[in-house]
C-alpha cells in the first residue's frame, strides 16, 4: 500500500474511533441521566378505548437514526379497530419540533408509516385515527423529539405498540 494510501486509512480510522468515543459518551450521559432523574424527562401520555399509560422514553438515537439504544420500555395500549388513540404531550414536546411516526400493517402483515412533523407550539395533543381502510389496522407509533445541539445533538423516541 502507499505511503499516502495508508495515512488516508489511519486518518478515517481515527475519526471513526472519536466519533465512536463521543456518541457512547453521550449515550453514557442520557442513560445516566435518565437512571438518576427519570422524573426530568418528558411524559407522554396515550389514551384509548378506556385506558390511559403515562410513557418515558424508550430509546435514544443518533439524529440520522444509524445507532439507537434503549434506555427505556416500549409500552403496549390495546387500541381495537375503530378507536382512535389520543396523545397528551408534555409542554418539553409540544414546545419544540417533534415528529410522529403511525405505523399500521395489512393483512398480508405489510407495515406502513404515516410520518408527520408538528412544528413547536402546533399541537399539546393529537389524535391518531384508525386507518379509513377496513384491512389496516394501527399497530404502533413512535414520537421522536431532536435533543442536544451540535455533534451531541440525538432523537429520544417513545414507542407504543398498539395491537
Amino acid at each position: 500500500m502507499r505511503s499516502r494510501t495508508k495515512k488516508i486509512v489511519a486518518a478515517i480510522s481515527v475519526l471513526m474511533v472519536v466519533a465512536l468515543v463521543a456518541y457512547v459518551s453521550v449515550l453514557f450521559v442520557i442513560i445516566k441521566n435518565i437512571n438518576d432523574d427519570p422524573e426530568k424527562l418528558p411524559v407522554i401520555t396515550a389514551y384509548a378505548h378506556g385506558k390511559t399509560i403515562e410513557t418515558n422514553p424508550a430509546g435514544f438515537c443518533t439524529i440520522d437514526l444509524s445507532q439507537c439504544a434503549q434506555v427505556g420500555d416500549i409500552y403496549a395500549l390495546d387500541v381495537p379497530a375503530g378507536y382512535p388513540l389520543q396523545l397528551s404531550l408534555s409542554t418539553d414536546v409540544s414546545d419544540a419540533q417533534w415528529a410522529l411516526l403511525a405505523v399500521y400493517e395489512d393483512a398480508d402483515g405489510n407495515q406502513t408509516g404515516e410520518p408527520r412533523v408538528f412544528e413547536p407550539g402546533e399541537a399539546l395533543a393529537v389524535t391518531v385515527e384508525s386507518s379509513s381502510d377496513p384491512v389496516k389496522q394501527l399497530v404502533g407509533v413512535e414520537i421522536h423529539l431532536a435533543v442536544g445541539e451540535g455533534s451531541e445533538q440525538g432523537l429520544l423516541i417513545w414507542s407504543i405498540k398498539t395491537a
